[in-house]
């Protein structure tokens, strides 16, 4: 609180105090008091306004000199109520008050909508798991039906299953810390399960994998699974026609591992890099003809920012894009383990 801006908030008070002692000046003087007195008067009253002004204005901004202090030093701010001392003027108490009101009024609505956010997650999560049984029953029947058309409809099964197991992964993202175990794992089987799940696609579209050189790194395995199986996906979606290979390799420093997944494909516009982990953001190529939803990157950098883990990617059109997973040694990954 600025001295000026508490004279501004005062001048009726001080204006009106300036007026009392005009009007004492001049009784005293219609009843002939002895100017040395009057001066002594006035200035004892000017001494005692001053003393009071001083302390007024001192225990107000040191009230609200302490909410700003402690503020600035709350990272979850709503705690402020617990944390200031009761101030010594009635319009402070008030103001705590109304205070501590509206902030159990704003955590008590902020419980409800956790409950119910809670309670849908859980329905999104119970419906994926029962989703599943009829995919794999009409995985099953088609299995046992071959044909082109039957091909086409696993193709687009396929698909359903993957979308399916994005949402499910959406639905959990928010509460990673609740459902991952840090480990060593071993690059090469997580790779191995990414690619045999893709097998179909990319032996219909004769992509060639490339797979050395990887690494044991500390991360939960299901989760980096679906952010291989992801990034994958896109490589395989947005590959040539002709001659497509993807290379997946690591190299190990001092501070880090990093996973590579490099490819040769269509590529990705200069202008549109930043962009690509943005929720939403489909690109130029994902609204042509590839019919993209923007969430599958989106999700591999959050689900990565929860992991500890740093996910970029470099690219040129019709040369292709690199996409590169930072797992760090030593970090604080491994003290929670």
């Amino acid at each position: 609180m600025k001295l000026i801006s508490y004279l501004k908030d005062k001048y009726k008070e001080l204006i009106t105090y300036i007026l009392s002692i005009f009007i004492i000046i001049i009784l005293l003087s219609l009843f002939k008091v002895n100017q040395l007195l009057i001066f002594f008067i006035v200035s004892i009253l000017f001494i005692n306004f001053i003393i009071l002004f001083i302390f007024d204005y001192i225990r107000r901004k040191l009230f609200y000199k302490n909410i700003k202090d402690t503020l600035d030093n709350l990272d979850q701010k709503y705690l402020i109520t617990e944390m200031i001392k009761e101030p010594s003027f009635i319009d402070g108490k008030l103001f705590l008050e109304y205070l501590y009101e509206i902030n159990k009024s704003m955590i008590e609505y902020i419980n409800k909508y956790k409950i119910s956010s809670s309670d849908f997650i859980e329905y999104i999560e119970l419906w994926c798991h029962e989703i599943k049984t009829p995919i794999a029953t009409t995985e099953l029947i088609i299995e046992n039906n071959k044909n082109e058309i039957t091909k086409s409809i696993k193709e687009e099964i396929n698909k359903i299953d993957n979308f399916i197991e994005q949402v499910l992964y959406y639905a959990r993202s928010g509460n990673v810390e609740k459902d991952y175990i840090i480990k060593k794992i071993n690059l090469k089987d997580i790779v191995d399960s990414v690619v045999k799940r893709n097998k179909k696609n990319l032996i219909s579209k004769k992509i060639k994998i490339e797979i050395s050189d990887l690494s044991i790194v500390d991360t939960d395995s299901k989760w980096i699974e679906f952010i291989l199986n992801q990034v994958l996906i896109n490589s395989i979606k947005y590959s040539k026609e002709k001659n497509s290979t993807i290379k997946i390799y690591s190299n190990e420093f001092k501070n880090n591992v990093i996973l590579y997944i490099e490819d040769n494909g269509i590529g990705i516009e200069s202008s549109e890099i930043d962009k690509v982990f943005d929720k939403g953001f489909t690109g130029t190529n994902g609204r042509k003809k590839y019919k993209s939803t923007g969430i599958g990157l989106y999700l591999c950098k959050k689900l990565c920012n929860k992991l500890g883990h740093n996910i970029t990617l470099t690219s040129k059109i019709n040369e292709g894009t690199k996409v590169m997973i930072v797992f760090p040694k030593n970090s604080m990954i491994e003290s929670v383990r």
